[in-house]
């Protein structure tokens, strides 16, 4: 093992244990999601843990392509959420993911539906820990403590569409069906949140 192969290798290992992800791990969940949703994976990923105002989110340019989208993220403010892991990680990308394959539809709702953007993305995480079996309990439980905003929803809202979208997803494992589509699931969302509306209206009206 050469001086370099080391070096990279200790870098690693600090992560690891600082983060509980190496480099590779999350290019591999970054990887992994767009393959969940058929889109490329983003043209730049920037890693922003060490930039103090570095926050995760998705920059897209123009809506109405996948090959201007920037990633960035931020592992030390994904561990204060409860982010230490693989799966916790691939979770957040999925919600960041789903941002990425909606840019181009406005939603019902306040705002140009910022709130339904958020809860649609959350939808999505749990449709894919349902499909994949993936536990995400430490995420849904940081994210149904978090208050609304202009920008996010309550976090009971958050909370209760995760766990939406994993009732739909394990209902398709756990009956041998094949996952909807990824419109097919939109709809499912649309439907739920037309259905639920009156508790989410009232939320919004004290926030716009």
């Amino acid at each position: 093992m050469g001086i370099s192969s080391i070096r990279q290798y200790c870098k690693n290992l600090l992560r690891k244990n600082k983060y509980g992800l190496t480099e590779d791990e999350c290019a591999a969940a970054i990887q992994t999601t767009c393959n969940f949703f058929g889109i490329p994976v983003p043209v730049l990923i920037r890693d922003l843990t060490n930039d103090k105002s570095g926050q995760t989110l998705i920059r897209p340019k123009n809506p109405n392509t996948y090959y201007d989208d920037v990633l960035e993220y931020n592992l030390k403010e994904l561990k204060a959420l409860g982010v230490s892991d693989y799966i916790g990680f691939s979770a957040i990308i999925t919600h960041e993911c789903a941002h990425r394959v909606f840019q181009n539809r406005t939603l019902p709702g306040p705002d140009s539906g910022r709130w339904e953007h958020e809860l649609l993305a959350d939808f999505f995480m749990g449709v894919r820990a349902g499909l994949q079996q993936m536990d995400i309990t430490p995420i849904r439980n940081a994210l149904a403590c978090t208050p609304g905003s202009g920008t996010h929803p309550l976090g009971r809202f958050r909370d209760e569409y995760i766990g939406y979208g994993h009732l739909e997803g394990r209902r398709h494992l756990m009956n041998n069906l094949l996952p909807n589509t990824i419109e097919e699931y939109f709809q499912l969302f649309l439907a739920y949140r037309k259905n639920h509306l009156q508790d989410l209206h009232e939320a919004e009206m004290t926030i716009y």
